[in-house]
């Protein structure tokens, strides 16, 4: 199941990305199309999801995944919203950033059982 959620989130991330990579074919007119950042939210948002309720499956839910995981979903919601025109959303985008940095500083010490 966590396969399917870093697919679902690795699709968002091509939705993301695939409009910057169209302008440099010379095809800016398709880039504009909203429908690759909507499709950024909802694969995103659904891969993070799946994460989730596999972690709460596993029993295995912790801070640090919980932190990394809500970076991941902030910085995929910021993005597409602020690609959609929202005003603001780009300060979602700066959360996400500063939260990934949060989570590399902050040492993940596992018990050996």
């Amino acid at each position: 199941m966590t396969k399917w959620g870093t697919y679902s989130i690795v699709v968002a991330l091509l939705a993301m990305l695939l409009p910057f990579i169209l302008i440099a074919f010379d095809v800016g007119e398709i880039s504009n199309n909203p429908i690759f950042p909507l499709i950024a939210l909802v694969f995103g948002g659904l891969g993070v999801i799946i994460h989730i309720i596999d972690l709460l499956k596993s029993d295995s839910f912790n801070a640090s995944a919980l932190l990394l995981l809500t970076s991941i979903l902030s910085i995929i919601f910021g993005f597409s919203l602020s690609s959609l025109g929202i005003t603001n959303a780009k300060y979602l985008l700066l959360v996400g950033a500063l939260l990934v940095a949060v989570w590399v500083i902050i040492p993940n010490k596992r018990k050996e059982e």
